[in-house]
């Protein structure tokens, strides 16, 4: 925003500056571009010439390794950085993050554990630490820990915006979506104006989808949603309403006004396959070849960590969204269950990964396969065991039963 603006402008030399701001633009799992190959060597030859401290060389390092797509490898720099400077909020903003795309919450909640002792409740960024450490919990299925750290928190700031999405996670999970919904409704003056306000309201519509509530769920795309151009998050929430016979055909079209965007750059796994899931719902099948086939080029020309986790479960899970699409349903639930355990690695949290599990078991409900429906039954099973109410899983549960008589 203005900040940043008026930080580069104030002194375009400060070379932090520069590692922050591009940072935030090109923190994602990029692929080297012109403009990116550009920006990279200016920071790397404006600090060649200053007297950068190891620290601040370190984040230079470490963001050229994000643009070359060596993801792992950046993490390990921020790690390096954080084990002398355990405070310095910028490195473990990016780890986190980098974590939460690779799927990789064991060493998120690692590292939370490793910089927590380095806070105090005077420390800049000590509730933004908790809600961090909240959700690392959460995702390794902690509940309890991650209630812990999210309340102290938002006794430190109100309006810690993790803490409040951690919260969201909690309640889902533990299957009390009357709960989530009172709990973010009381929230809402905080996150309603943050940069995750989409995404609390995604998991909003979450729990009304899981309540049955299929009308509320599209209010909340159509009101705070759609609006605010998450592509993820609004692909997310039509394909699993589809799952339930929700039929909106203008929604998904104003969905797909948001592909352009992200086309042909495969800078995340998990987007690619979101694209996949709005192309086909759009009737798109020829850009969903040409989008197939972009894959398939990109795994056998990148070797950076998202052209490896694309290769070993995107390529398997596109075959199976495409089989689903395409009525083949013995097929894609063959090709979803060859890489269940491994869903992690498409990143995104389990709320989010979800999508994939729901679509294994519709596949599996309607594939024609005996050996599918023990599959969907044991899956069923193991979801209801984990929540105190499940009327999604119930609903699935009913509709296996019709098809297995």
């Amino acid at each position: 925003g203005n900040s940043f603006k008026n930080m580069m402008e104030a002194d375009p030399d400060f070379v932090m500056g520069q590692v922050f701001v591009n940072s935030m633009k090109f923190g994602g799992s990029k692929t080297e571009t012109e403009e990116v190959i550009k920006t990279v060597d200016s920071i790397l030859a404006l600090a060649a010439k200053q007297k950068v401290t190891e620290r601040e060389s370190k984040h230079v390092t470490a963001l050229k390794l994000v643009t070359e797509g060596k993801l792992t490898e950046a993490i390990e720099v921020y790690r390096n950085i954080l084990k002398d400077s355990p405070t310095d909020l910028l490195a473990c903003l990016l780890a986190f993050f980098k974590y939460y795309e690779l799927g990789m919450f064991n060493e998120m909640l690692d590292m939370m554990a490793s910089v927590i002792d380095a806070y105090t409740p005077e420390t800049p960024g000590y509730s933004t630490i908790l809600g961090w450490k909240a959700f690392a919990h959460e995702e390794n299925s902690q509940l309890p820990e991650a209630e812990e750290n999210a309340y102290k928190s938002l006794a430190a700031s109100p309006r810690e915006t993790f803490a409040i999405h951690t919260m969201a996670h909690v309640h889902l999970e533990k299957g009390m979506h009357d709960a989530g919904l009172a709990f973010l409704q009381s929230k809402e003056k905080y996150w309603a104006s943050c940069s995750l306000a989409c995404h609390i309201a995604w998991h909003e519509a979450l729990f009304h989808v899981e309540k049955g509530q299929f009308d509320l769920a599209v209010k909340v795309f159509d009101e705070k949603i759609i609006a605010r151009g998450n592509f993820n998050d609004a692909s997310s929430l039509l394909y699993r309403l589809a799952f339930e016979d929700v039929r909106v055909p203008q929604r998904w079209k104003g969905v797909l006004d948001l592909v352009d965007k992200f086309s042909g750059h495969h800078t995340w796994v998990y987007t690619d396959l979101h694209i996949l899931f709005t192309l086909y719902r759009n009737g798109e099948k020829e850009r969903a070849n040409d989008l197939l086939e972009g894959l398939k080029e990109y795994v056998t020309k990148n070797t950076g960590t998202n052209a490896q986790v694309t290769h070993d479960v995107g390529m398997p899970l596109c075959a199976g969204i495409t089989a689903f699409e395409e009525g083949h349903y013995e097929t894609a639930t063959n090709c979803l269950n060859s890489v269940y355990s491994k869903l992690n690695r498409i990143g995104g949290s389990r709320a989010q990964r979800d999508t994939f599990v729901q679509l294994l078991l519709h596949s599996a409900i309607k594939s024609s396969n005996p050996d599918h429906k023990v599959l969907a039954r044991t899956l069923l099973n193991q979801r209801k065991s984990d929540r105190v109410e499940d009327p999604l899983g119930d609903r699935l549960l009913m509709l296996l039963d019709s098809k297995s008589g």
